[in-house]
């Protein structure tokens, strides 16, 4: 039978937000809050079987699902106890969930190869430098950097409390097209789009507890790339740092991978953390002029630059954040290999330690040691510090055959200082009944040695303990040596080995360059083991 006519079914309607609000509907009865758009059933009574008295909430397009979902609960259905009973878990909605960690997505920077800059600054500006939250433990949040390449044509602005982690390097990249730096700290002064000056910078507000960490740093410009405006107690890790600079090109001292500046002596950058940072084809790796200190950079791997660590190169002494350079900085665990000039050049400042780090290839613009024409570590102040360091050079200028006999040998470190270099060497010494090189020494610079040695022969009962006091006089164009050593063994054999000094122009450029450390030993068919280690001291 066909259907004729369809009457009109009416439901119960009023609004949720005016009167008395929704009533107690009937079992089964519809109804609809026009002013809030919601549709609620009546539960019916208990008698009739229904859990509660009230109404039920039907879902609808006008819904907010995720306000709704307020059952999740962490590891819900095992063992784990979240409230205060193990049958009183802690329920959480989805929003509340979803909002612990936010992403650049959620502010449409997706990584696309596009400019991502207004996208990121908002980004960092709505979530650190909110007027409402700002200043906030609640707004310490992590912003999650997915994947991707980010163009930027200004610098991102990086205020107190940000933290930025992206999903490592090679994954999450940043390319600067302008010639801005990529980060730029400033103070909690700033507002959303309001930048404030350095100027306004104290020690309370000034740019702090940054993190920064996972990330690939690439600019096609100039200047610095990281820029570290009077920052301190903050953390970089897990960073490249990429660029286009090579061997033999000019060094532009203004373009850096990391610059750190200050305000003044007290409102500086201090107590930050480098670690696990990679940099490749940059003029300059690291650089400041200021009094920054106590900072501790840890694994840093330089590779291709012009120099990695320059201290104080600009330094105008008495200008504000400028009255000493550089101090109390430790480099430590890291590598610098294929450095065109000075690995580590701190022309200002005090109290800058390098150690344990392995320097290969560094000071010999692009070619190999016996071309060798900077120092590795340039101190132009006293107090500086260099402690078992290791230098591919020690070994190479010291004793190889490949540069013994005509490659001047250039000191590892120049400037004041008192150190060890080079780590523990071992040769084999053989009868020679004339002197013979066995290894060499810097004499490019007025300064003394201090070569502990042990000497053991295999052959015959012979060894002998001492210690080479060597003076290398540039002033006389001299050197001179004490060999202060202990005997043990057949008497018979102790007059036979004699060390002597000399120094060598080993160029032919008529300047004399190298102290020839010679050995002549007279035991017949002697074959023994010499080992040493190196001690500098500045005269």
């Amino acid at each position: 039978m066909a259907v004729i006519q369809i009457s009109r079914i009416q439901i119960r309607r009023g609004q949720k937000n005016q009167g008395s609000g929704i009533p107690q509907l009937a079992g089964g009865e519809l109804g609809w809050a026009m002013d809030s758009q919601e549709m609620f059933v009546g539960n019916g009574s208990v008698s009739e079987g229904a859990p509660l008295v009230g109404n039920t909430k039907v879902l609808t397009e006008h819904d907010n699902l995720f306000a709704l979902a307020d059952q999740y609960t962490y590891k819900s259905g095992s063992t784990i106890q979240t409230g205060t009973t193990i049958n009183l878990p802690v329920k959480r909605s989805l929003q509340q969930r979803l909002d612990d960690i936010v992403s650049t997505y959620a502010f449409n920077a997706d990584g696309d190869d596009t400019d991502q800059t207004e996208k990121l600054q908002r980004a960092i500006d709505q979530l650190f430098l909110n007027p409402s939250t700002k200043g906030t433990e609640q707004a310490r949040v992590i912003l999650v950097v997915e994947p991707g390449l980010y163009r930027l044509t200004d610098s991102l602005k990086v205020p107190p409390f940000t933290t930025l982690k992206g999903a490592g390097t090679g994954k999450t990249k940043f390319i600067q097209t302008t010639n801005n730096p990529i980060f730029e700290t400033v103070n909690e002064s700033s507002t959303p789009g309001n930048y404030a000056s350095d100027s306004s910078s104290t020690t309370l507000n000034q740019a702090q507890n940054i993190t920064i960490s996972g990330m690939t740093l690439d600019s096609t410009g100039t200047g610095p790339m990281l820029k570290l405006q009077s920052c301190k107690n903050s953390k970089f890790e897990n960073l490249e740092f990429v660029n286009y600079w090579e061997s033999g090109d000019a060094i532009v001292v203004t373009n850096r991978a990391i610059e750190m500046n200050s305000l003044s002596t007290l409102v500086t950058c201090s107590n930050n953390i480098f670690d696990d940072i990679n940099v490749s084809g940059v003029d300059v790796a690291i650089a400041s002029d200021f009094d920054i200190n106590a900072n501790k950079f840890t694994n840093i791997n330089v590779s291709d630059c012009g120099h990695a660590v320059l201290f104080g190169y600009g330094t105008v002494i008495g200008t504000s954040g400028q009255d000493t350079g550089p101090y109390d900085n430790t480099i430590t665990l890291s590598q610098f290999t294929n450095i065109d000039n000075e690995a580590i050049w701190i022309k200002e400042g005090t109290g800058n330690v390098s150690q344990s780090n392995f320097f290969d290839s560094v000071g010999n613009v692009g070619g190999n040691e016996g071309n060798a024409q900077y120092s590795v570590i340039k101190f132009e102040k006293g107090n500086n510090n260099s402690i078992e360091d290791n230098f591919s050079r020690t070994k190479l200028l010291g004793y190889d055959q490949t540069y013994i006999l005509d490659a001047p040998y250039v000191s590892e470190i120049a400037g004041p200082v008192s150190a060890n270099i080079g780590g523990f060497q071992q040769l084999t010494i053989n009868e020679r009944n004339t002197p013979i090189t066995l290894f060499r020494l810097p004499g490019d610079l007025t300064r003394g040695y201090k070569v502990m040695y042990n000497y053991d022969s295999s052959t015959v009962n012979a060894s002998r303990k001492g210690v080479l006091h060597i003076m290398c006089d540039r002033t006389q164009d001299a050197v001179h040596l004490v060999d202060d050593y202990d005997y043990f063994g057949d008497s018979n054999y102790a007059p036979n080995m004699v060390i002597s000094t000399e120094l060598a122009d080993t160029n032919a450029d008529t300047t004399t360059d190298t102290i020839l450390i010679k050995v002549k030993n007279a035991t017949p068919s002697d074959q023994g083991t010499f080992t040493y280690t190196i001690n500098v001291q500045s005269a």
